[in-house]
């Protein structure tokens, strides 16, 4: 009985090992996901900023070509400028929640140690 008690032993070990394992990746993977998402996110607005110079470039030029003074006065220059710097803080926005998912902690084992630590060196015969 002894020698099934320890396979037992071992068996019921190694499932909970497992378990972790597979816990710890799902959360990595969630934790990847997020990231993506909101990388994809940033190129969305990196883009609109982009889209949103070019437009203003048009426009002062057009008012500049048409003899127009006070061009910045105007306000559709005014609009465009105002949401590219609405863009421009979204972008920063974004990039400070994917800095914080980078450094959400993954979920503990029940050794108290998180995935982020190193592992301990494994057994080496010389």
């Amino acid at each position: 009985m002894a020698l099934w008690d320890m396979i037992k032993k071992g068996a019921e070990e190694g499932l909970e090992a497992l378990k972790e394992g597979v816990s710890v990746f799902m959360a990595e993977a969630g934790k990847k996901s997020k990231i993506i998402k909101k990388k994809v996110e940033l190129s969305s607005v990196q883009n609109s900023v982009r889209k949103s110079f070019l437009r203003l470039g048009s426009v002062v030029y057009d008012l500049h070509a048409q003899g127009q003074q006070g061009v910045f006065d105007q306000t559709e220059v005014k609009g465009l400028i105002d949401q590219i710097n609405n863009f421009k803080a979204r972008v920063r926005e974004i990039e400070l929640e994917i800095e914080a998912i980078k450094r959400e902690e993954g979920p503990k084992t029940p050794g108290g140690t998180s995935e982020k630590e190193p592992l301990p060196p494994a057994n080496q015969t010389n």
